[in-house]
């Protein structure tokens, strides 16, 4: 058997165990996953933020990516490790018309994020599309982007791993100001990723309710990206940074692939129980471990 279609076994026992937990109201995984590999010293960080005051979520979803490409236009920018994260939580409300009875719905942290961390990518060549003596002529050459969410909220799949994410992108150089933008609230550049290859679906020892599926791949949707807006004092350099990255650019000129490690966990293992109640699991792992 390949290593795909062992992974699309195993990833289906870890959805009949979230639909299992959903429909019994247990609100997490509850149910341990068949033939998964136990995986040592799995990391919990990242669990705040999981909105589990919200009594609607049933499962905190964390996906962390560790690489990958994307091409905008003349544009072509490596994505390293940690460079981005969509995390929340996810409610199954009932629909009748849906696969399992029900729809998944992303709850956003309780913070500006709206789900999305991300951290700014070096653009190689800069500004001008080359690298420049001089650190890059005393860093005004540089350039980075940064994605960052949108008024639209992400869309998560918890079992098929799927991820929809409305962003903007933000051009930062010394030049260009802080308002430099790719993409916008009503126009958004729209970033569909589908499952291109299931990674190794690893059990928590002790967290029936836990997993992680690690080294998944992503590919984009075929998406467009429109003009620059908000570039050097009253948008007077949008017309430069659409030169150097080729904008507007069509679906046919963009493209993105990545590599993310994907963690689920049922809400309940991480919120407060009742007065002289064991701790949850989850928390006094992460408490040990800092």
């Amino acid at each position: 058997m390949s290593r795909r279609s062992t992974s699309r076994g195993l990833f289906g026992a870890l959805a009949t165990a979230t639909v299992f937990a959903t429909v019994t109201a247990v609100g997490s995984l509850s149910a341990s996953i068949a033939g998964a590999a136990p995986a040592a010293e799995i990391p919990f960080g990242g669990w705040d933020s999981c909105p589990i005051d919200n009594p609607e979520t049933s499962t905190c979803m964390d996906v962390t990516v560790t690489g990958g490409n994307m091409k905008i236009g003349k544009l072509s920018v490596g994505i390293p490790a940690g460079a981005m994260r969509i995390a929340g939580g996810v409610a199954y409300r009932e629909n009748p018309e849906a696969e399992f009875g029900f729809d998944q719905v992303f709850i956003p942290p309780n913070d500006n994020s709206r789900g999305i961390y991300a951290e700014p990518i070096d653009i190689p060549g800069g500004a001008l599309g080359i690298d420049l003596p001089f650190n890059n002529l005393f860093g005004l050459n540089k350039a980075s982007a940064t994605v960052e969410s949108t008024s639209a909220l992400p869309t998560v799949d918890a079992f098929q791993l799927g991820v929809t994410l409305p962003v903007k992108l933000k051009i930062a150089n010394p030049l260009l100001g802080g308002k430099c933008y790719l993409g916008s609230d009503s126009n958004p550049v729209q970033l569909n990723l589908d499952v291109t290859e299931y990674g190794v679906l690893e059990e928590v020892p002790g967290f029936p309710d836990t997993a992680v599926v690690r080294n998944t791949g992503h590919t984009g949707q075929p998406f467009a990206v429109p003009t620059a807006s908000g570039c050097g004092p009253f948008g007077v350099l949008n017309p430069i940074v659409n030169w150097r990255a080729g904008l507007p650019s069509s679906t046919t000129s963009n493209s993105l692939a990545t590599t993310s490690d994907v963690y689920n966990i049922g809400a309940d293992s991480l919120r407060p129980q009742p007065a002289g109640s064991p701790e949850p699991a989850a928390v006094a792992a992460e408490r040990s471990a800092n």
